[in-house]
């Protein structure tokens, strides 16, 4: 019998790690299903109480609603070109803004908007437990860090096009992607909420030129991350080789979050530039 072909050996292996990725993620005979489409580019996947999604069209600066029906809405038309949500301890959502130096946050109850000021626009956040907001700007190569009681930003850490943002899975780690790369790397965060130096911590495939478009992260709670690159979905571990998820769209995936439904069942969402996909989670 001859051996197989190497490529014929990779393809296999590709297929299997695919596969792999498949089942630690989604539920049996789940399928990918499209919520929303259309968006100019969609971003900042965040959820509320009763399986509301919320996202964002960032050149339309529109922050959007979906509600457990389906049926969408927009909660606010002016957004100055909102990127990154997350919703802080407190309730309120809270968005990286691209156009001017703000975040923006909203009571969801009343739809009362407020805002922080900042030294430069912003991309992507994250929220620990404690209030305390972390976001990247790119073209600073800058992360910065404020208490959502008493904000008063203040710059912590600096990397190469600082871009996609999340607390580890323990909270004792901030996890920042290098958006034209293909690493994710890894800041210690200290008892004051200011961070350590940082360190290579995953590596992501990327396409033949080189840019990974590394952006929205999720991290596992096996000490995985799930990461949206120009490839689509891929799991990431620190002592292994990066496991693709199959892409459904064929473009790239820009932001990825678990969200509950009203009914208590698990969903990742993924989006894929211009439109929104869900999957039941295992």
């Amino acid at each position: 019998m001859k051996p197989l072909p190497a490529v014929l050996l990779f393809s296999a292996f590709l297929r299997m790690a695919c596969q792999g990725g498949e089942a630690v993620l989604f539920a049996q005979g789940s399928a990918w299903e499209t919520v929303g489409e259309g968006y100019e580019i969609a971003e900042g996947l965040a959820g509320g109480k009763d399986g509301m999604v919320y996202l964002t069209d960032v050149p339309a600066s529109k922050l959007l609603k979906i509600d457990a029906s389906g049926k969408e809405s927009v909660l606010d038309a002016q957004t100055a070109q909102a990127n990154g949500l997350a919703i802080g301890p407190d309730g309120r959502l809270y968005a990286a803004c691209m156009r001017e130096p703000q975040i923006l946050f909203w009571n969801l109850e009343s739809g009362k908007r407020g805002r922080i000021v900042l030294p430069t626009p912003a991309n992507d956040l994250a929220i620990n437990a404690d209030g305390r907001l972390y976001h990247t700007w790119g073209p600073a190569d800058a992360i910065y860090q404020l208490d959502l009681s008493d904000p008063k930003p203040v710059k912590v850490g600096e990397i190469r096009h600082a871009n996609g943002i999340t607390l580890s899975h323990d909270g004792k780690e901030l996890w920042v992607a290098a958006f034209f790369s293909d690493t994710v790397h890894a800041f210690p965060i200290l008892a004051d909420g200011t961070l350590g130096p940082a360190r290579p911590a995953f590596k992501a495939k990327v396409p033949p030129h080189g840019k990974g478009l590394l952006d929205g992260m999720l991290p596992l709670g096996d000490g995985r991350l799930l990461v949206a690159t120009a490839l689509g979905l891929q799991i990431l571990s620190k002592d292994a080789e990066p496991v693709p998820i199959p892409n459904p769209t064929g473009k790239r995936a820009n932001y990825v979050r678990i969200l509950t439904d009203a009914g208590g069942q698990r969903w990742i969402y993924a989006v894929h530039e211009n439109s929104v996909l869900r999957r039941r989670a295992k």
